[in-house]
């Protein structure tokens, strides 16, 4: 059963989220929310990103992509709940990417040099690796529906 986009979600992406616009869901099945942070004091509120979130079915297990950006498209942070063993250094990849830029996993070393380079696979998990960044690429193909 895919689970929902909450706070706590947010703030894993944007951690001085205090506040969200209402969750909205897309056709694809991506849901979004605008991640604000109030102040009590001072500036009013200031915008923070948007933030997509996806279920993804993997070995009998829902994992939950979420995708952070700004508001050009550019990703500002990728996170995956419910399984261990993904690392910060794969995800680190996506950081700074937009629908422009290639979300293949690379297989061989040549495609390393390729400009731009793709995303290099988890060591010994490359289904995994596979299944996150369709995940990530379905996601950021959504995101290009409400970020100008």
């Amino acid at each position: 059963m895919p689970s929902e986009l909450t706070q706590q979600h947010c703030r894993s992406i944007f951690p001085s989220a205090n506040s969200t616009e209402m969750i909205r869901t897309l056709e694809s099945g991506v849901q979004f929310t605008e991640a604000w942070e109030h102040n009590s004091w001072g500036p009013p509120e200031e915008f923070l990103g948007y933030v997509f979130h996806k279920s993804l079915q993997y070995e009998g297990k829902t994992l939950e992509v979420l995708v952070g950006m700004n508001n050009t498209g550019v990703i500002s942070k990728v996170s995956v709940r419910g399984m261990a063993g993904i690392t910060d250094e794969f995800l680190a990849q996506y950081r700074g990417k937009t629908l422009r830029d290639n979300f293949d996993l690379v297989r061989t070393p040549e495609e390393l040099l390729v400009v731009p380079a793709g995303i290099k696979a988890m060591q010994a998990n490359l289904a995994l690796s596979e299944s996150i960044a369709q995940s990530v690429k379905e996601i950021i193909v959504s995101a290009n529906k409400v970020v100008k």
